[in-house]
């Protein structure tokens, strides 16, 4: 059998990494049998139901919790894996890794000697975030997924001015001159030569995800009131990395929820659970079981 080309995807919190999976899906999915790896620092996959609600075919693996480049699940992952490639057998594999995550140490990863056999490791994706980058761009993490990408997609150009793009631009061509850089908005871009090899070897141990960083995750049965949605959001601000979830309201309407250094965005979604649940990541603690019961009870 030959071997399957890997991709991974890297980005900071709310970039549009789940985004650019879809675009890929779109455009990959009724050609070739992709397989999805999914890493969430919280125990909650809602990016997995939030790709799965797309409607294109692929197998999917989801692994919470941490990020998988960290020693804690770093040794299990690699078992993981190997044992998903397997089972499925899939022409194309995409790891998207939590925004948290710190992926330099890649090539350790596929350096397992199972893995070697199956799969090789194709192309780097990094998703920037236009609009918050000034935010983050200093973070060790986020440095290293814009030095180890092939090639860097800077999202949500629309939302910055062209002095802005040009900045982002140009420190990112310092960090990494031999990267491709894709200037867009949704991170919609045509993904061409997706089999292509990535030439160079990265060197890195598995090391953890950014210190300091809060991760609470609430569930609650009780319906929402949509009149009370505006307090939560109100509770948001630059120390909340990332909120995202799924309100279950009292009108019998789902809401998603997402929310990026305090922007945030509700839509309408097709209901498929029955309970209200949020993730938020971040440096601040929310008072979560007061902030649900205000938005349950009042």
């Amino acid at each position: 059998m030959s071997k399957i080309p890997f991709h991974l995807v890297t980005g900071f919190l709310g970039s549009g990494k789940t985004t650019f999976l879809k675009s890929f899906l779109s455009q990959y999915a009724d050609k070739k049998k992709i397989a999805v790896i999914q890493n969430e620092f919280s125990e909650t996959g809602f990016d997995g139901k939030e790709l799965q609600n797309s409607g294109w075919r692929f197998d999917l693996l989801e692994v919470n919790k941490g990020s998988v480049f960290c020693v804690c699940l770093f040794s299990d992952f690699r078992v993981q894996l190997a044992d998903f490639v397997e089972k499925h057998q899939p022409q194309l594999i995409l790891l998207e890794a939590t925004g948290l995550a710190d992926p330099i140490a890649i090539s350790e990863l596929l350096m397992d000697t199972k893995l070697q056999q199956q799969v090789y490791l194709s192309q780097i994706w990094t998703i920037i975030d236009a609009l918050n980058y000034e935010k983050v761009h200093t973070l060790p993490a986020v440095k290293n997924q814009i030095v180890i990408a092939d090639n860097i997609i800077v999202n949500k150009t629309d939302l910055v001015d062209d002095e802005k793009k040009v900045v982002i631009e140009s420190e990112i061509k310092r960090m990494n001159p031999l990267a491709t850089i894709f200037m867009t908005t949704f991170s919609q871009i045509e993904v061409d030569e997706v089999d292509s090899v990535k030439s160079e070897e990265i060197i890195g141990k598995p090391v953890g995800a950014i210190k300091d960083i809060r991760t609470q995750v609430y569930r609650t049965p009780y319906a929402v009131k949509r009149k009370n949605i505006d307090y939560l959001i109100s509770q948001l601000n630059d120390e909340v990395y990332r909120l995202k979830g799924y309100l279950m309201l009292d009108n019998h309407e789902a809401i998603m929820i997402q929310s990026v250094f305090g922007k945030t965005t509700l839509t309408s979604v097709e209901k498929t659970m029955n309970n209200t649940e949020i993730i938020c990541i971040g440096k601040q603690a929310l008072d979560f079981e007061f902030i649900l019961r205000k938005l349950v009870l009042f």
